[in-house]
C-alpha cells in the first residue's frame, strides 16, 4: 500500500470515529426543556383562575362539608330506632312439689320487635314494643297447651322542668348548626385573602417587570458613558480613570438588573402557586404575562361607608357574633341543667292469651281428659287491639340532687364565658375600625407618594440630560454624570415603589373590609430597591 494510499485510508478511519463519538453525544444528551406556553392574564382573570384551581382553597371548600357531617351524627340521636329478637328455649325441671310428681318439660319459642325513639321537642321519649311466645309443656297445670301468647307495651317518658326546653342533644345541635356557619365564614375568608394574594402578587410582578425595564436604561446609560469615556481616553481627552470609574458602574447596573430578572421569575413562581393547580407539574413552564397597567391615583375611597360595611360582613366578627351564640346556648344549657329532673311516665300494656283448651274432670286439679276447642292467634292479636286485658300506670319521678356544687359551677363559667365572647366582640370591632382607618390613610399617603416621586424622577432625568451636555463640552466630570446616573436609577425605582405601594393599599383596603388585614396572606416578593449611592463601588473624576 503507497503512502497516499495509508494517509486516505487514516482520516476515513478518523472521520468515521468522529462522525459515530457526535452521534453518540447527541443520543445522550438531555431532552431540551419545552419552551413555555404564555399566557396573557388581566387581574380579574387571574382572581378568577385562582378562586377555581387554588389547591389550598380547595382543601378549605371541605371544612363545611365536614362540619355537616358532625351536625348530621349530632341530629342522628333523634333517629328512631328499631329492635327485634327470636329466640327457643327449652327447659326439663325435676319433680320438686308435690302437685307435679314427674319432670316437667317446657318448650318456649318468643319473637319481640319494637321501636324506640327520643323526640326533638320538648325531651319525650316513647317505646312500643310487641312480643309472641309459643309454650308447649306436659305441665297438667297449665290450662291451655300449646300457650299462645302476646304483649303489646307503650310507654312515654316527659320532662317537665329540666331538659324540657333544652338537654344535652340538643344542645349538640345547636352548636353544630353554628359551627357550619362558622365554616362558611371560613371559606369566604379563604376566598377573600385568596384574591388579595393574588391581587398582590400580580401588581407585584407588574412592577417587578416594569423595574426591570428600568435597569436595563439605566444599564443603557452606563454602557453609552463607557463607550464615550473610552473614545476619550483613547484620545487622550480623559485620564484612563474615568473608563474604569463607568466600567465599574457598568458592572453593579448588570448586577441589579440580574437580581431584578430573578424577581421576576419568584413572583411568577408565586402567581403560578395561587391561579393553578400546581399538582400538574406543566403549569410551572406556563409564562404568565400581565395585561393590565396599575391603577391611576383616584379619589381617596368614602371612609364611613367602608368602616359600616366592615362592622357589618367582616368575617371575624361574623365568628364573634357566632362565639356570642355558642355561649348563649352553653348558658342556657348549664341553667336548665340546674333544674330539678322531674318526669311524667305512662305506661300502657295489652295481654292476650289462646291456644289450645285443656279439659279436666274431678276436683282440683282435676284429671285432665282431653283438649277442648282452641284459640287461634288472630283472637289473641284481637284481645290486645281491643283491651281486653289492659294495664295503665301513670306516675311522676323526681330526681334532685342534694347539693348542686357541679351544675352551679358549670353555669358560673358559661355566664363568665358569655360576657367574655361580649367584649372581645367589642375589642374586635374597636380593632376593625382602627384597621380600615389605618387603610384608608395609606392610599392617600401612597398616592401623594406617586406625586412626589413622579416629580423627582422628572427632576433627575433633567439633570442627567444637563450633566451629560456638559460633559459633551468639558466642563463637567464622568463622576458627576454617574452620580446623575445613580439618581435617576434611584428616582424611578422610588417612582415604581410609590406605584406598588399604592396598588397594594387598594387591596389592602378592600381585603380589611371583608376578612381583616392580610398580615396572614402569603409573602410577596416585592420588587429590588436601588442601592444607595454609598453602596456602589466608589469613583473618582479626572478632575
Amino acid at each position: 500500500m503507497t503512502r497516499q494510499a495509508m494517509t486516505r485510508t487514516t482520516l476515513l478511519v478518523t472521520m468515521m470515529i468522529w462522525t459515530s463519538v457526535a452521534a453518540t453525544g447527541q443520543a445522550q444528551s438531555p431532552a431540551a426543556a419545552p419552551s413555555p406556553t404564555t399566557l396573557q392574564l388581566t387581574v380579574d382573570q387571574a382572581v378568577k383562575m385562582a378562586v377555581e384551581h387554588n389547591v389550598d382553597l380547595a382543601a378549605v371548600r371541605i371544612d363545611p362539608q365536614i362540619s355537616d357531617t358532625a351536625l348530621a351524627a349530632a341530629v342522628g340521636v333523634f333517629r328512631p330506632v328499631f329492635n327485634t329478637s327470636f329466640e327457643r328455649n327449652n327447659q326439663l325441671q325435676p319433680p320438686a312439689s308435690f302437685l307435679i310428681p314427674t319432670a316437667t318439660r317446657t318448650d318456649v319459642v318468643t319473637s319481640t320487635a319494637g321501636v324506640s325513639q327520643k323526640l326533638p321537642w320538648f325531651g319525650t321519649s316513647y317505646n312500643v314494643s310487641w312480643n309472641a311466645a309459643h309454650t308447649d309443656s306436659n305441665s297438667f297445670l297449665n290450662s291451655f297447651n300449646p300457650i299462645l301468647q302476646s304483649g303489646l307495651s307503650l310507654s312515654v317518658s316527659q320532662p317537665l322542668i329540666r331538659d324540657l326546653t333544652i338537654d344535652s342533644a340538643r344542645q349538640q345541635i345547636a352548636a353544630g348548626r353554628i359551627d357550619r356557619d362558622v365554616a362558611d365564614t371560613r371559606v369566604r375568608e379563604a376566598i377573600v385573602r385568596t384574591e388579595a394574594n393574588v391581587k398582590s402578587a400580580y401588581w407585584n410582578l407588574v412592577t417587578a417587570r416594569a423595574n426591570v425595564d428600568s435597569r436595563r436604561s439605566t444599564l443603557q446609560l452606563a454602557e453609552e458613558l463607557v463607550r464615550v469615556n473610552k473614545a476619550k481616553v483613547d484620545v487622550g481627552q480623559s485620564p484612563p480613570l474615568d473608563l474604569v470609574a463607568a466600567q465599574a458602574e457598568v458592572a453593579a447596573d448588570q448586577e441589579q438588573v440580574i437580581i431584578a430578572e430573578t424577581a421576576v421569575d419568584q413572583i411568577k413562581d408565586q402567581l403560578r402557586s395561587l391561579v393553578f393547580d400546581t399538582s400538574d407539574r406543566a403549569a410551572w413552564n406556563v409564562d404568565i404575562e400581565p395585561v393590565d397597567p396599575p391603577p391611576p391615583a383616584a379619589a381617596t375611597p368614602d371612609l364611613d361607608a367602608a368602616v359600616t360595611a366592615a362592622l357589618q360582613d367582616r368575617t371575624d366578627l361574623l365568628r364573634a357574633r357566632k362565639d356570642i351564640e355558642t355561649a348563649q346556648v352553653s348558658e342556657t344549657f348549664t341553667r336548665n341543667q340546674r333544674l330539678p329532673d322531674v318526669r311524667l311516665n305512662a305506661n300502657y300494656v295489652a295481654n292476650g292469651l289462646g291456644g289450645t283448651q285443656v279439659l279436666r274432670d274431678g276436683g282440683f286439679p282435676g284429671t285432665i281428659v282431653g283438649s277442648g276447642p282452641g284459640i287461634a292467634f288472630g283472637s289473641v292479636l284481637n284481645q290486645l287491639f281491643t283491651s281486653q286485658y289492659p294495664t295503665w300506670t301513670v306516675g311522676v319521678s323526681v330526681n334532685y340532687p342534694i347539693g348542686q356544687a357541679t351544675e352551679d359551677a358549670n353555669y358560673a363559667r358559661a355566664k363568665l364565658e358569655h360576657a367574655q365572647s361580649q367584649q372581645r366582640l367589642k375589642a374586635a370591632e374597636s380593632q376593625v375600625v382602627q384597621q380600615v382607618r389605618d387603610a384608608w390613610r395609606k392610599i392617600g399617603m401612597n398616592a401623594k407618594r406617586i406625586e412626589t416621586t413622579r416629580a423627582a424622577r422628572e427632576l433627575a432625568e433633567q439633570r442627567l440630560d444637563a450633566e451629560r451636555k456638559r460633559f459633551d463640552v468639558g466642563i463637567s466630570t464622568s463622576f458627576l454624570v454617574i452620580q446623575a446616573q445613580r439618581d435617576l436609577a434611584e428616582a424611578r425605582t422610588n417612582e415604581l415603589a410609590a406605584a406598588l405601594a399604592y396598588d397594594l393599599a387598594l387591596v389592602d383596603f378592600d381585603t380589611v373590609q371583608r376578612a381583616g388585614p392580610a398580615t396572614a396572606a402569603a409573602p410577596v416578593v416585592a420588587a429590588p430597591t436601588a442601592p444607595t449611592t454609598s453602596a456602589r463601588p466608589s469613583t473618582s473624576g479626572g478632575q
